[in-house]
């Protein structure tokens, strides 16, 4: 995370108390580096249901053919906070004043990026492209809304 960081990113001058690495745990991602996970994102990352994308390929069969492509969902959406949080706080920290940006709204930013992909399931967007056409026959409002 951005914020309190001494990583040679750009130190905010508002750090609160969620944003205090003492009380949060590092993990190291491949892209990233070391991300760290303040206590209420934890709390979700050590759920059944944020655990279980430790099993669902991020790319699908792709490994077959690329086999570097293995990285899974859990290790995309550790990512993608770490991404959600670098803008938020970058956001705030250039127009937080004009947007009115609180500690409020960079927890939420960087809830949505950790847990965007919670209810996936394996093959899901095959599910979507080709399993669904044909049982619904036709009913294509209810594809649009998915997508």
């Amino acid at each position: 995370m951005v914020a309190c960081s001494t990583d040679g990113f750009p130190s905010y001058s508002y750090c609160s108390p969620a944003d205090d690495r003492r009380f949060s745990k590092q993990v190291y991602d491949n892209v990233h580096g070391n991300i760290y996970l303040d206590p209420l994102s934890l709390k979700f990352v050590d759920s059944e249901q944020f655990q279980r994308l430790r099993d669902l390929k991020q790319l699908g069969l792709t490994f077959l053919v690329y086999p570097g492509a293995v990285h899974s969902r859990f290790e995309h959406s550790i990512g993608v906070y770490w991404l959600a949080s670098d803008t938020i706080q970058r956001l705030k920290a250039n127009q937080g004043s004009e947007l009115g940006i609180d500690h409020f709204d960079v927890q939420t930013v960087k809830l949505a990026g950790l847990l965007h992909d919670v209810g996936h399931g394996p093959f899901s967007h095959m599910f979507e492209r080709e399993f669904l056409p044909r049982v619904l026959n036709g009913i294509k409002w209810y594809l649009d809304f998915l997508n």
